[in-house]
């Protein structure tokens, strides 16, 4: 009897775990459908006409990533395999994503699963929202707020890295500080948010520095990227640090490789 229990409760357990999985990927592919469906993919190709608005050092690094050739309106597919904690003490967690990125309008949907843990995060239209839940099954958390907003089209703009076709999107607005430094503000619908971008040596992107929201509170964020490799004709960063400078100190809480790569 005791092992016919055990058996019904493994079953009713893997069953539990194999309708989470389902549930949370079928909402992932619901909100994929929506954002990749803003706007008609026209595979309209880039040119260097479409660079003339941009400062001098943008332009040269969006010449130099591939850009030019590259279709304006397709979207990215982006695997990661990657660590995050939520604490300073906490211990890291590893995780597997999936995040699906489009350049018009610049917009992202990012589902990872780090076991029991899943997390949607995304920014679609300008509105934000994280939702973390348990197998898939139950939310635990959901925030839709301005401050997520905020946070969502921040993170979008610092992640164009990994697609800079979405560089060339008319709802950003640029700003030379000086030779290594380019200041992007961002609006789409009603949601607005600037940040920094730093360039390297070799003219290539490799920090983002930005005000986002850690709950409640504007807190300095710092994204570091490094190990640019070339993903379907574009030379792209495959790897990823973000980080809160917080008052008590660095808080890096998140780092990623890119694993897999594609555009369509």
């Amino acid at each position: 009897m005791i092992a016919l229990v055990i058996v019904v409760f493994v079953l009713v357990l893997v069953l539990c775990i194999f309708y989470g999985y389902y549930h949370f990927n079928a909402q992932v592919e619901k909100d994929k459908e929506q954002l990749f469906n803003l706007t008609g993919n026209s595979e309209k190709l880039v040119t260097k006409e479409d660079l003339v608005h941009l400062p001098d050092k943008m332009k040269s690094y969006l010449i130099r990533v591939g850009v030019i050739g590259k279709c304006r309106d397709c979207h990215a597919i982006i695997k990661q395999s990657g660590q995050i904690k939520q604490r300073q003490d906490g211990k890291w967690m590893h995780f597997m994503a999936k995040q699906f990125m489009t350049a018009n309008p610049p917009g992202f949907i990012w589902a990872a699963k780090a076991f029991p843990i899943f997390v949607k995060d995304k920014s679609t239209e300008g509105k934000g929202e994280v939702n973390i839940s348990f197998l898939g099954l139950k939310s635990i958390a959901v925030h839709q707020s301005k401050e997520t907003d905020e946070s969502a089209l921040g993170r979008c703009l610092g992640e164009l890295v990994f697609y800079p076709v979405g560089f060339l999107n008319n709802t950003i607005e640029w700003k030379e500080i000086d030779k290594n430094l380019v200041k992007a503000t961002i609006i789409v619908g009603s949601t607005a948010t600037n940040g920094i971008f730093h360039f390297d040596e070799n003219g290539l992107i490799d920090r983002f520095e930005s005000k986002r929201y850690k709950a409640e509170t504007l807190e300095d964020f710092t994204g570091k990227i490094e190990n640019y490799q070339t993903k379907c004709g574009l030379s792209i960063p495959t790897k990823m640090k973000a980080i809160w400078n917080l008052k008590n100190g660095d808080f890096e809480y998140f780092n990623c490789d890119i694993i897999d790569y594609r555009i369509e």
